[in-house]
């Protein structure tokens, strides 16, 4: 089986093609410890006896940590290597990682903190990347890995996003498509239109698009060897579910949790305490609780994991994703569509005519109607295998 490189949450996962071993991020760690670091040192500002003299001791703020958010965004090979792009607490980049010499270094290939480095996808010494500036529009250009050169290639109010290189026409970048949803007042909806499939022509900056349907937004389009099309085909808007009835049932219920969590922030906030017990020994569930719904930005469309992965338990035993299971891993052909899985989040071609794919908490290889579960994960978002598509001409790599 094929190498295959991914990222859960904020590790690399790297599978041998028999077992799957985990990275951490040298960047991310640095981080981390620079934080911890700088906690420790403003603690004389709230808890020290100068605080005290100045009567604004303050233990609580004093051990208050940052907080540090990070998570790796893409991956993709490189001779060996795991080349990885990240972002923490606003900041991004990309680096790459020797996965088979522990001791040696990171390599440095971009650092910014006006925009994120989203997806990647390999062509030679070029990157294919999404670039997101704001909250709401993104594009797609390219990343020389040898000289950390930036090139956006696309603008407008969209999310031009998972951009990729054809192994048929190495001259050609694909990439989906959709516009941004807006109010009179230009106010950013939270909803796109649906996404279509487009190909870029890198020498005539001619944009076309080959694949789109009115109700349902087509993702991540990727070009096996022979020419066929893969995508992710999802309902651009999410599903409506519910019982109306046991929501009426369970109205005074939610209304007193309200006021309960209000309650308990309130006293957070100003009595530097808590409603709730804290004691190491006690059976608190609300002490230490890390259920909490999690809901996250999956291009373009908003997904709350832990409901998604409650509701697709039900159907599948011991293999659920919080993926929803109307998100279908598509192949087009010349003779129609087939879904190959569903609950499909991002997957990656093999040289052998299988490939790997994800629902978020497992990783699979699908080849001739068979699927096979190769690793559990937290959170993986991105793949890769080391299948490369033909680097563009040397006239736009210069």
């Amino acid at each position: 089986m094929e190498k295959l490189c991914f990222g859960d949450g904020e590790k690399i996962g790297v599978f041998d093609g028999e077992s799957v071993s985990f990275y951490e991020s040298e960047y991310i760690l640095r981080y981390r410890e620079y934080a911890e670091t700088r906690t420790k040192n403003d603690e004389w500002k709230f808890g020290g006896d100068g605080a005290r003299f100045r009567g604004d001791y303050d233990l609580y703020n004093a051990r208050r940590e940052e907080k540090v958010v990070a998570f790796i965004n893409g991956v993709a090979w490189k001779e060996g290597k795991v080349v990885y792009s990240f972002t923490v607490n606003g900041s991004s980049g990309v680096y790459c990682k020797d996965v088979c010499e522990k001791k040696a270094l990171e390599e440095h290939i971009l650092s910014t903190s006006d925009e994120e480095i989203l997806s990647l996808s390999r062509g030679g010494d070029l990157l294919a990347v999404t670039v997101r500036r704001d909250g709401a529009t993104s594009s797609v250009g390219t990343l020389d890995m040898n000289t950390s050169e930036l090139k956006t290639l696309t603008e407008g109010d969209a999310r031009d996003a998972d951009p990729c290189f054809s192994p048929a026409q190495p001259n050609c970048l694909y990439f989906d498509s959709a516009g941004v949803g807006r109010n009179a007042r230009g106010e950013f909806t939270g909803s796109y239109a649906p996404a279509a499939i487009c190909a870029l022509d890198l020498e005539s900056m001619e944009i076309k698009e080959i694949a789109a349907e009115k109700k349902f937004a087509l993702v991540k389009p990727k070009f096996s060897q022979n020419g066929d099309l893969y995508y992710i085909k999802r309902p651009n808007r999410p599903e409506k579910s519910g019982n109306v009835l046991l929501d009426i049932v369970l109205f005074p219920f939610r209304i007193l949790k309200a006021i309960f969590g209000f309650l308990q922030a309130f006293v957070a906030i100003f009595g530097h305490t808590s409603l709730t017990s804290q004691t190491e020994g006690g059976d608190n569930p609300a002490r230490g609780r890390k259920t909490e719904a999690r809901k996250l930005w999956l291009d373009g469309a908003l997904i709350d994991a832990d409901r998604e992965y409650k509701r697709n338990a039900k159907k599948a035993k011991g293999e659920a994703g919080f993926i929803p299971l109307s998100w279908k891993l598509v192949r087009r052909t010349a003779q129609g569509e087939e879904t190959l899985k569903s609950g499909v989040c991002d997957y990656a071609l093999c040289k052998d005519g299988g490939l790997y794919c994800t629902n978020g908490r497992h990783i699979f290889y699908v080849k001739d109607g068979t699927c096979r579960k190769i690793a559990d994960t937290e959170r993986c978002l991105c793949l890769a295998t080391e299948s490369v598509a033909a680097a563009p001409s040397e006239i736009f790599a210069l």
